[in-house]
């Protein structure tokens, strides 16, 4: 059960019974809506009732005579469950006699107004109104990352790009003069293995401008 605050106290209301059982009218006006009642207090004298005695054969006693309320609690509270709606609790009660004996325990029975009886009921709800649950909002989820080969593609700025030197498709880098130089060499050494007469400037020449 929720605990229980001021706010959910919704409804005070005071009932006047008299030679009437104020068990089972309690029980009927707890029955009138979907709302759980308790009793606050009561005041006023008993007549007849019957209490709940363990000790007792039988469990149960009851009592006859003028015997003024002490004390008055208890609550019925409305369950739901399958949709089908039930009540659970019940009423205990603390009674005087005339001599002075005090008597108690649960109210199995009647409990019938000797006198006019003010009882004062609180209607409440259990737990109040629950909120709505808020809409659960999807994140947009990343675009997929494409993997060559297990070495993550990064692609490079565009300003790096173009600024790069040393593209071994350009003719005027370091990279691609190194390497045109690298195959005149092994030309001109094999055509002096295969032509020794011919002179080192002239093969040069050749593959120089040819």
């Amino acid at each position: 059960m929720a605990p229980l605050g001021l706010a959910s106290l919704l409804m005070l209301l005071m009932l006047k019974l008299e030679r009437q059982d104020i068990a089972s009218k309690i029980m009927a006006f707890s029955q009138q809506g979907p709302r759980s009642v308790c009793i606050l207090s009561a005041n006023g004298d008993i007549s007849d009732v019957t209490l709940r005695q363990p000790a007792i054969s039988g469990g149960t006693v009851t009592y006859e005579g003028r015997y003024e309320i002490i004390s008055l609690s208890g609550s019925f509270l409305l369950t739901e469950e399958g949709g089908t709606r039930s009540r659970s609790g019940g009423l205990t009660v603390a009674l005087a006699g005339s001599d002075g004996r005090i008597l108690g325990g649960g109210v199995t029975g009647m409990l019938v107004a000797a006198t006019p009886v003010q009882v004062v009921v609180g209607s409440f709800i259990v737990g109040g109104k629950k909120p709505k649950p808020e809409p659960i909002r999807k994140e947009p989820s990343p675009p997929p990352q494409i993997l060559g080969f297990g070495v993550p593609l990064v692609a490079s700025p565009p300003s790096e790009a173009g600024t790069s030197s040393g593209s071994p498709d350009d003719p005027g880098s370091p990279t691609n003069e190194t390497g045109g130089n690298a195959c005149n060499n092994t030309a001109q050494q094999h055509l002096q293995a295969a032509y020794p007469s011919l002179s080192w400037s002239h093969s040069a020449n050749y593959f120089t401008h040819g």
